[in-house]
């Protein structure tokens, strides 16, 4: 019998709320269908710390990922896990305007008057000059925010897993839930595993959250797959001198943030995601427009395809919530980007819905 049980306790933020329950006194357990941890949405995406800066102010995520991106980082810090402060560009490419694409600029307006609401540190530039002074590519001019950084994800979620076990948890791997009968008392659940009684279930699974959601009688919902794509530059940042986030300025109320640059922790260099219908992959040429926008003289073979990965979308914010006190029920609908940045907020936002079921 245990406290909670965590649904996708491999995924950054499954393994987060795990810890966080676990240092709590809770006696805690989390299953993970697959061998290891990231091995869905939170190790196949961009790697990025978020500031929350490109998020609708007063919204979950924007308040999250402010608070998480803090945790995060200094998380990092702490535990020794490989951080790139790399900062983030948000820029106009050099002839947008000239070419009619007035709407780059504008967002740009949009961006800087939402972040201003949101207290996130930035600075305007204002000159191409001004760009190349931060990265080497071609652009009008930009927002520069300092503190967004990009991490090692799979050391850092390994050394939140290994404190949640020092804490008490319990971790199953390679472990699938078949079923979930609630009573008025705690939740059963058949595994391809033990049979395990918790009192509080919580639901982060991620890309099947939806259905374990109807599956432990909880609400419908309807979910949106994108598939991200993502391509590797020849020569990484060695080659290409760019180790900043390069991101171009989106329309507000965009699928994505946009196919920008992304330097890792191990100098390559990565250009993507796209934002296409699930199963359906994005071309190459669309990562060469989207690079030479910004380095004109990229060629089309300095670019290979690298993985892809997929997100769940449901409406424009995430959805954290207790469906059902008896037994409590705890949903993760949506935890789309920005879920890494957000994971230790979100973890501490769900044992606050915990310690108040």
């Amino acid at each position: 019998m245990f406290d909670a049980c965590i649904i996708g306790g491999g995924g950054v933020a499954g393994a987060a709320i795990t810890r966080e329950l676990a240092l709590q006194g809770l006696k805690v357990i989390a299953i993970e269908k697959h061998d290891g941890a990231c091995r869905e949405t939170s190790g196949l995406n961009s790697r990025v710390i978020h500031s929350g800066f490109h998020e609708m102010p007063g919204t979950l995520k924007a308040n999250l990922a402010r608070a998480g991106s803090h945790l995060m980082i200094e998380y990092a810090r702490k535990h020794g896990i490989r951080l790139l402060e790399s900062g983030m560009l948000i820029a106009v490419p050099h002839g947008s305007i000239r070419a009619g694409l007035w709407r780059e600029a504008s967002s740009l307006w949009h961006l800087w008057r939402q972040g201003r609401r949101q207290a996130v540190p930035f600075r305007f530039i204002l000159t191409p000059s001004g760009i190349r002074r931060i990265a080497p590519v071609e652009a009008m001019g930009g927002i520069f925010i300092p503190a967004v950084c990009i991490v090692e994800i799979e050391a850092l979620v390994e050394s939140v897993i290994c404190e949640a076990k020092a804490a008490g948890a319990e971790f199953l791997f390679e472990t699938e839930v078949t079923g979930i009968t609630a009573t008025n008392r705690d939740h059963i659940l058949q595994t391809t595993g033990p049979e395990i009684q918790a009192r509080i279930l919580i639901n982060s699974a991620g890309l099947r959250a939806h259905e374990v959601s109807l599956m432990a009688g909880g609400p419908k919902y309807e979910i949106e797959f994108i598939r991200g794509d993502y391509y590797e530059l020849d020569g990484g940042t060695d080659r290409w001198g760019i180790r900043t986030l390069v991101y171009p300025a989106m329309p507000p109320h965009s699928r994505s943030k946009g196919i920008h640059f992304g330097p890792r922790t191990d100098g390559r260099l990565y250009i993507g995601p796209s934002a296409t219908p699930a199963f359906r992959e994005a071309p190459k040429e669309m990562f060469v427009d989207a690079a030479r926008k910004f380095l004109p003289d990229i060629r089309e073979t300095d670019l290979r395809w690298a993985y892809s990965g997929m997100r769940p979308k449901c409406g424009k914010d995430f959805t954290i919530r207790l469906e059902r006190s008896q037994p409590p029920l705890v949903n993760l609908i949506g935890i789309d980007s920005p879920g890494l940045s957000s994971s230790m907020a979100i973890a501490r936002h769900v044992a606050e819905i915990v310690r108040a079921a």
